[in-house]
């Protein structure tokens, strides 16, 4: 039986899912174990950048494995971000920074988990204590990683750590112009082309979630140019109520993200979102907007007040 260790990030994978899987993945080769690195969907334009930048290849994508393949977490643990018919693997470990949720096992592994801003910060520590190198390729998909996930910053999961290490990483990348370099991660995430609607909604950045009893969709589009999302809102509109209809979601929540002006601008599709933008947010519907005000962050502004109103 092959003892490879297959290392993979969520479903509609962002920068910090597909860097830590290959920062994981490395770790763990230079640790003695037999690793590899896969993807769960395809990688959008920032993180191509970063990869550019480090000089790694594009993971390969993968729908599922052969049953009773290891596998390792990264970036998530609940079971609806994660490969599907995960009962059929056997997991390894998690890596992760977000709440714990649907996730159970019936035999013991290694959970490392942290309230950092990113899964590479947790990964820069376990570098150093296993005294594994950080080359200048592993420190730029750290740095990308570290960089996507706080908005350089700008989100309010940011803690001192993610911050102080950022400058190591920085110079081991060989990175002198740190703002400059978020800035073109930013423009390439930017860069949506002439992508569909659908793709924009389901495959840009997007999570499910259930409160309660409801199963929904919820989509951040983190862009220094909103007016692209928000120029299409009559086409989003009918394809989230479309989504909606034939993915049976209870309701999608679409939120356009303006990295540089840290603002929140949600389209909503039917009276079912404005009713619960209203009522978790406080926010008013007028033509299909709703101002969600510098509710930037998904994991701990989006989220969780959603959590406690609705479940």
């Amino acid at each position: 039986m092959s003892h490879m260790i297959t290392v993979l990030g969520h479903k509609v994978p962002d920068t910090d899912a597909i860097t830590s899987a290959l920062v994981y993945s490395y770790l763990l080769n230079k640790t003695g174990q037999e690793a590899q690195a896969v993807a769960l969907g395809e990688c959008n334009k920032e993180t191509l950048f970063v990869l550019q930048q480090a000089g790694f290849a594009v993971p390969e994508i993968v729908a599922s494995l052969p049953e009773g393949s290891i596998i390792a977490l990264t970036d998530h643990n609940e079971l609806g971000q994660s490969i599907d018919h995960r009962e059929h693997y056997t997991i390894h470990s998690v890596i992760d920074h977000h709440k714990v949720a649907n996730f159970e096992t019936g035999y013991p592994l290694m959970m490392r988990l942290e309230p950092l801003a990113s899964t590479n910060s947790i990964l820069y520590k376990m570098y150093k204590e296993a005294g594994v190198e950080i080359t200048s390729q592993i420190a730029t998909l750290m740095l990308g990683g570290i960089l996507s996930d706080t908005l350089h910053f700008r989100s309010p999961t940011t803690t001192a750590f993610d911050k102080k290490i950022v400058d190591e990483l920085a110079s081991l990348a060989g990175v002198d112009d740190i703002e400059g370099f978020a800035l073109q991660m930013f423009a390439a995430k930017s860069d949506l082309g002439d992508i569909s609607a659908y793709d924009l909604i389901k495959k840009v950045d997007a999570k499910d979630f259930t409160f309660g009893s409801q199963k929904s969709l919820i989509a951040c589009i983190e862009t220094t140019n909103p007016n692209y999302c928000l120029n299409r809102k009559e086409e989003i509109i009918e394809t989230i109520r479309t989504i909606k209809a034939s993915e049976s979601y209870d309701f999608i929540v679409f939120c356009v993200i303006d990295i540089l002006n840290e603002t929140n601008t949600t389209i909503v599709a039917d009276e079912i979102e404005a009713d619960i933008v209203k009522k978790v947010f406080g926010a008013d519907t007028v033509d299909g907007l709703a101002d969600l005000g510098n509710r930037i962050s998904r994991k701990k502004t989006i989220v969780p007040p959603m959590e406690e109103a609705l479940s």
